[in-house]
């Protein structure tokens, strides 16, 4: 096995730039890609008395270099618009000046502006100013997506982009439309930032660092890859010629009736959160066309589940004076009973862009760094609460972007970007290695001596939390991607725009996991019989797994491609959006030639000695022998395409396939196929030979003005998912047992969805999302075939689909917004959710597992905020008031499988209070607030802006 020996400060390599260099060179050689990031305004000038067109009318979009002149049929069109409001021009000679305010321009949408000029002589110095209205109806809407701007997440009690996106129709949990929460793909300023390694969003970006945001859960265009499910794609804001800034900060606790439930939280003026923030934005002086936008947060929370100090780590299981006697035991802790929060989050966030504007040519650079401190809460520990491991984040993302644009409506880009993800997680930190063994400090593997035994303080008896003994695991790992691409798009003609484009990504994935082992597993007992535990801290073996821990450390760098072509065609009676993708993958790894001898024993066929003459029974001795994993690609079809059957209502259909590699953490696990001994299925591998999950989708939709400013939106949607991740379980030829991750899986997802949009107007503004959705698969978790052959008796896989375990039959959003922006608003948001299966226990359920014939308790759920704005000699105060989880609901997520509820277990009706071998209580051990929603939190916060 080779070994591994990476510096203490990991970075890129050489290699890692050249191949992002090679990369870039095919970028450079082939068709372009164009990743949304803007919109396009476009209409016609025409006389108002007249109605003829204007030809040669001159439209400006304010503070920009962008405008465009209206041709022999009085029409006009404004691309590659960076989204937002904005401000539009009209001018012509012999007319008179007339500005249409409040512009919104969206991402990959069109925004029409018609306008009629006045030719009054008497007013051709005066200008006319106008105010646009957000459009009910969306005419180049060709599936289901829905754009927030700034102003509309200022409104919203919300501090995530997480939280907004779950806001959203067809989206529970992080699931998009029934699929799994990895299956989405994350953009920011047209650069993928989805951590590759588990398909989770890569790094924190702060509301007030969003220009406007834009989720699709429906289908998308073939600009968009590596996604199943859905798309979340982010545009952040940037400077301008005006300087501005605000600073906030707000403090906030817990307010909760549920004292039973949740400890320690009846001291709500303790001040659970603290949260500090500052934004900047202007010129750079005193270079010309050089803007800045910057901000920066401080957050801590204490959390809301805590454990009490009853044990401390180096305290053990109860003494016994006559070991043969369990019902007389005297406990061994020695914590002071203080209460210590198990689930405490601290981070830093940071956002950084400077734009570089010039009549033809932009340059932006961006920064995006977070680092993050979080616990996460273990029931088992609650009793040992300094027990739990601390993980720790840090991610940093630099992205160049270079924008061209020759004319008005043809626009390129070049864009690099580089992206570090850093995961690490302990109970304490490394300490100095000293490997002489005369010396008082001799620590040959760099363990901090605050480290017990993994065999200490483990629970006595069934119902009961651990007494003493601490986490043993520690893992870290990085995920560097380099990415290269260059865009092109233009609007050809009045009807097609075209985009096409090429794009690189080069991987560097590191990941170590070891778990701390007794290298003397040895006990001694006393004179009564009681055990004396003897530790002596080390590791295992790298590249091995046991039943005590396993040490896997490995480096891979697979490598992709992509490509597309789309065409946008709009005219009066249709819009289509058609388009083709190609990706291409190279896991760039090696798996066992034959999969039934992966220890490659020279007793069984593919087996190959090192040298001719070798010791056979020695099994070092024998050769791995494995294959280059294949390469991978696939060709995705996309087509949507949009009716207007009258000014006021629209009828759209969407199709395409879609495709995504597997996290790497599932193609590169266990990466030397180590395969424990026995006849029990204990170990399961990666597949660096994954094909791509597949997804085909089919959608119809309605758009609909039912009132003055009021619209409905309908789509109808079905999902089929193929290659789906899972696993399957080989046996060897030794008669051992593995399961190995390939594409197995499978399900499909019907439903429809409803949203009422009542545009914000009048002093208040309505949104409300009603879905249904069937979500059936064979496996919710991609793990299932193993995590079932580790029951005590193993369960049997599903030969038919079941309900998926999010499979929300009804799920309805409502956001409410009332006030005056600017002055005072108050913003509400309820959202009800009719209960999500589980897997019944078979006592209950006459004898037979039904895998997820259970339905959860109903969740509902009301968020809050409310603010006021004074305006103070020039300068803005703004004070408001959030409130999470307004009437202080207990949502129960977690259940027992033999209630279906939180707080009951019929397993323990045969347990007596007596058999419990420990401090704590049946009913304490049962009540699990880590199975409930977070009670009631409430902030009241102060702004200062200029």
């Amino acid at each position: 096995m080779n070994k591994i020996d990476l510096p203490k400060n990991y970075s890129l390599k050489l290699k890692a730039v050249q191949k992002l260099l090679m990369l870039f060179a095919v970028v450079l050689l082939s068709v372009p890609l164009f990743a949304g990031t803007t919109g396009k305004i476009s209409g016609y000038v025409t006389d108002q008395e007249t109605g003829e067109p204007i030809v040669g009318a001159n439209v400006i979009i304010e503070g920009t270099y962008l405008g465009a002149s209206a041709d022999l049929d009085g029409y006009y069109s404004i691309g590659n618009i960076p989204p937002g409001e904005y401000r539009v021009i009209f001018s012509a000679v012999g007319y008179q000046k007339t500005i249409v305010e409040k512009v919104l321009v969206k991402i990959d949408l069109t925004t029409k502006v018609d306008l009629k000029l006045n030719s009054s002589v008497i007013q051709l110095n005066q200008e006319v100013v106008v105010t646009s209205q957000r459009p009910l109806v969306q005419k180049d809407l060709t599936s289901t997506s829905v754009t927030i701007s700034a102003n509309e997440i200022k409104m919203m009690p919300v501090e995530s982009i997480g939280q907004i996106v779950n806001l959203q129709a067809g989206v529970i949990d992080g699931h998009f439309r029934g699929g799994r929460s990895n299956d989405v793909a994350y953009l920011i300023d047209g650069v993928a930032v989805t951590d590759a390694f588990n398909g989770g969003f890569g790094v924190q970006v702060e509301n007030s660092s969003v220009r406007q945001m834009e989720v699709i859960s429906g289908t998308f265009n073939a600009e968009y890859g590596q996604a199943l499910s859905g798309v979340v794609n982010i545009v952040t804001q940037s400077g301008s010629d005006k300087f501005e800034g605000y600073v906030t900060g707000y403090v906030g606790s817990y307010f909760t009736n549920h004292s039973d439930i949740f400890r320690n939280l009846d001291h709500p003026w303790d001040l659970a959160q603290r949260n500090l923030q500052l934004t900047l934005s202007g010129p750079i002086s005193p270079v010309k066309n050089l803007y800045f936008f910057v901000t920066g947060r401080y957050y801590k929370n204490n959390g809301y589940l805590y454990g009490q100090r009853i044990f401390n780590v180096n305290d053990d299981i109860p003494f016994f004076p006559n070991p043969s006697d369990q019902t007389f035991w005297i406990p061994r802790n020695t914590g002071d009973g203080s209460y210590v929060s198990m689930n405490p989050e601290r981070k830093y966030s940071a956002n950084v862009k400077l734009s570089y504007a010039l009549p033809e040519l932009n340059i932006t650079y961006s920064a995006f760094w977070d680092d993050n401190e979080n616990r996460y809460y273990d029931h088992g520990f609650s009793l040992t609460p300094d027990a739990v491991m601390t993980h720790y984040r840090t991610n940093l993302i630099h992205n160049l972007q270079f924008n061209y644009f020759p004319t008005s409506n043809t626009f390129h880009s070049l864009k690099f970007s580089a992206n570090f993800y850093d995961y690490k997680g302990y109970l304490y930190p490394d300490y100095p290695i000293n490997n002489d063994p005369l010396s008082s400090d001799y620590n040959p593997y760099g363990i901090d001596p605050r480290y017990v035994n993994p065999d200490q303080g483990v629970s006595t008896s069934q119902y009961t939390f651990r007494q003493g003994g601490n986490q043993v695991g520690r893992y870290n790992r990085h995920t560097n991607t380099l990415i290269a691409q260059y865009s092109y798009s233009s609007q050809i003609s009045k009807e097609h725009k075209i985009g096409a484009g090429i794009e690189g990504k080069y991987y560097e994935i590191y990941s170590m996991n070891k778990d701390i082992i007794n290298l003397t597993p040895e006990e001694t007992f006393d004179s009564l019989g009681n055990r004396i535990l003897i530790f002596t801290p080390g590791y295992p073996d790298k590249g091995t797994i046991t039943d005590k821990g396993s040490y896997i450390e490995y480096i891979r760098n697979p490598f992709e491609i992509s490509a597309y072509v789309q065409d946008k065609m709009e005219y009066d009676i249709m819009i289509i959006n058609a388009g083709i993708r190609f990706d291409y993958f190279n896991s760039n790894a090696s798996l066992p030639a034959d999969l039934r001898n992966p220890r490659h024993n020279g007793l069984y066929p593919g087996a190959i000695l090192a040298y001719p003459g070798a010791d056979s029974t020695n099994e070092d001795n024998w050769l791995l022998v494995m294959r280059k994993a294949d390469a991978k690609f696939q060709i995705s079809p996309r087509l949507g395409a949009s009716f207007p059957i009258t000014d006021q209502g629209i009828i759209r259909f969407s199709y395409g396939h879609f495709f995504k590699i597997p996290s790497f953490e599932n193609l590169y696990a266990n990466p030397n196929f180590i395969v424990q001994p026995g006849s029990n299925l204990s170990s399961s591998t990666g597949n660096p030979d994954l094909n791509a999950e597949k997804n085909v989708i089919y959608e119809i939709g309605l758009q609909q003005v039912l009132f003055e400013n009021v619209s409905l939106n309908f789509s109808v949607y079905y999902r089929d998912i193929r290659n789906w991740l899972g696993m399957e379980i080989i046996n060897t030829y030794e008669g051992f047992k593995y399961a190995r991750f390939i594409n197995r899986d499978y399900a499909n997802v019907k439903g429809f969805i409803l949203t009422l949009d009542k545009r914000f107007a009048d002093y208040f503004g309505l949104k409300l999302d009603y879905t249904f959705q069937i979500a059936q698969g064979n496996a919710s978790d991609p793990r299932a075939v193993f995590n079932n052959n580790q029951t005590n008796i193993p369960i049997e896989e599903a030969k038919s689909v079941v309900p998926l375990d999010w499979d929300q039959r009804h799920t309805l959003n409502v956001n409410l917004n009332v006030g005056v922006p600017g002055d005072w608003t108050v913003g509400m948001i309820f959202q009800y959710g009719s209960g999500q299966p589980y897997t019944e226990d078979p006592k209950i359920s006459q004898g037979v597992r039904f895998e997820n014939g259970g339905i959860k308790p109903t969740f509902y759920n009301v968020d809050l905020r409310a603010e006021k704005t004074f305006d103070v000699y020039g300068f803005s105060i703004n004070t408001y008031l959030m409130v999470y989880n307004l009437f202080d609901i207990k949502n129960e997520f977690g259940v027992y499988s033999t209630t279906g509820r939180a707080n009951v277990d019929l397993n323990t009706q045969n347990f007596k209070q007596s058999d419990i071998i420990g401090l704590n209580t049946i009913e304490q051990y049962i009540n699990n607030p880590g199975m409930y929603s977070s009670p009631r939190e409430i902030r009241l916060g102060l702004g200062f802006g200029f």
